[in-house]
């Protein structure tokens, strides 16, 4: 017997209730007996039954009037209703009630093994559908890995417990919306939505890697499989997707790989800078020689100044580059953030004299001490201060708020009132030479990032709160300024 049944047979005559006990005990199922409705009761109370063979009349009343009542003292049982005569009227009253099938004395003994094995049947099919839908759930609830379904009109229909954690985005925000429109990143969605298009048809498109945008804005990488979901008939009904979160890996790669080129344009910068360095210091020398005979040639002269200038400043380009490519060492000690960035707009001074230039603080709790590189993070300040005085005109307000994001980390937002960033400018501002200015290296945000990272730290762009995602969607730099994220880590050793 594949699926054995616990079976309460509700019958007053013995022989009768022997004789069909003895039958379904052969086929091995449980046999629990009641002569009456009284006793049945007891026993739905007490065991967990899965049929019930229910004589229609019973010393304490008939099944009509107990057919409800017990469905009710045992929702997950089947009643099969055991009479001598029946008529049409009875008959259909007691399907009405629930019972799953109706059966005449004398019990044919196969008819009734055959509709108890069909029920039996019946119910291993459902046990097996219950523990493998368990199954799926638990996965769906536990996997460490992204499970979507979008129905055939790219709208999501179901995504898993961990999309919401990496994500942002509850199901019951997103369930029946576009997943192009409300989960993908403006740039990627023809892309992906050919993706989707493919796999419909059942081309294999697994293995790709494409974003997904978090509710705040961000990316995170995720390599999909793909594949449709199809119904008894093989009709696709759904796409179904599994993707795993590479955006560490991919970070990490990137920052091995970056370490690379760091190692190789310092080695390069090295020799570059000392052999420059005495090409310059002799140009230097022959400037300030020719500055002694120029004395009464005032136009020459202006014209030396220009090559010293020149001198001066492709000196400290190198110098530039050569320090961005060296390794970050850090003398870490106790500092005050606050003072470290106030000590920095102190020395900007100079820049912002005669502009309408302020400094905004809210800082919580202890005033944000910590353990840092002083210097390291005075350029870290300076970067991103001489960035928004840049960018923004008058009235300038430059915000910072430093408080504890938990018990190991400080967050500080440092935003001002500027133009924003585009989506080009918030995926390239911490790439090595990238710059929107006519002048510089592009090297400053770049060196802002290795700082922080030294620092096992993290810097990043967010989305200003004034302008949720509308600018960002739209490609725009956003009205609410350019806001930048650091978080610290409390306890730092030195490197």
């Amino acid at each position: 017997m594949e699926y054995e049944l616990t079976i309460l047979l509700v019958e007053d005559d013995a022989d009768t209730r022997g004789n069909l006990q003895d039958i379904l005990e052969i086929d091995g199922h449980q046999v629990l007996v009641a002569p009456s409705m009284a006793k049945a009761r007891s026993v739905v109370a007490d065991q967990q039954v899965g049929l019930i063979l229910l004589d229609r009349h019973l010393p304490d009343g008939t099944a009509d009037d107990f057919l409800r009542e017990l469905q009710s003292l045992a929702s997950n049982a089947e009643i099969i209703v055991i009479t001598g005569y029946a008529d049409m009227d009875s008959t259909i009253a007691a399907f009405r009630e629930g019972a799953v099938d109706y059966i005449l004395k004398p019990i044919n003994a196969d008819a009734l093994r055959k509709s108890v094995a069909r029920i039996a049947k019946r119910r291993q099919i459902e046990g097996e559908l219950v523990r493998e839908q368990q199954f799926a759930d638990e996965i769906l609830q536990t996997a460490e890995a992204v499970v979507l379904v979008l129905g055939l009109d790219g709208k999501i229909v179901r995504f898993n417990p961990y999309f919401e954690r990496i994500s942002g985005w509850s199901l019951s925000d997103c369930r029946g919306h576009d997943w192009f429109e409300v989960c993908l990143p403006t740039r990627e969605r023809e892309t992906i939505r050919q993706v989707f298009l493919d796999t419909k048809r059942d081309i294999d498109t697994s293995g790709s890697i494409h974003p997904i945008l978090t509710r705040d804005g961000h990316q995170r990488q995720i390599r999909w499989s793909n594949a449709t979901l199809k119904d008894d008939q093989a009709k696709t009904y759904a796409v179904l997707a599994v993707g795993v979160d590479v955006t560490d890996l991919l970070a990490a790669q990137e920052r091995a790989l970056r370490s690379e080129r760091l190692a190789t344009i310092g080695h390069t910068i090295t020799g570059l800078a000392h052999e420059s360095r005495n090409a310059l210091q002799r140009i230097q020398a022959g400037l300030e020689m020719l500055q002694l005979d120029l004395d009464d040639r005032p136009e020459a002269r202006r014209d030396v100044d220009s090559i010293q200038r020149a001198t001066h400043d492709l000196n400290n380009l190198l110098e530039e580059v050569r320090n961005f490519a060296a390794p970050i060492h850090l003398q870490v000690e106790s500092a005050s953030l606050p003072e470290i960035w106030r000590r920095v707009w102190r020395h900007l001074a100079v820049s912002r004299e005669g502009r309408d230039a302020r400094l905004e603080e809210c800082i919580a709790g202890e005033g944000c001490k910590m353990r840092v590189d002083v210097l390291r993070l005075e350029q870290v300040f300076r970067n991103l201060f001489e960035n928004s005085l840049a960018a923004t005109d008058d009235p300038v307000r430059i915000k910072i708020d430093c408080q504890r994001s938990d018990t190991d980390h400080v967050r500080i937002l440092i935003s001002d009132n500027g133009p924003g960033l585009n989506i080009e400018q918030r995926e390239k501002v911490f790439e090595p030479f990238y710059t929107t200015k006519s002048t510089g290296t592009g090297l400053g945000m770049s060196i802002v990032a290795r700082i922080i990272e030294a620092h096992h730290g993290t810097i990043r762009v967010i989305e200003p709160p004034e302008t949720g995602g509308d600018s960002k969607r739209a490609g725009k730099a956003g009205a609410g300024g350019a806001v930048f994220e650091l978080c610290l880590p409390l306890s730092l050793r030195s490197s």
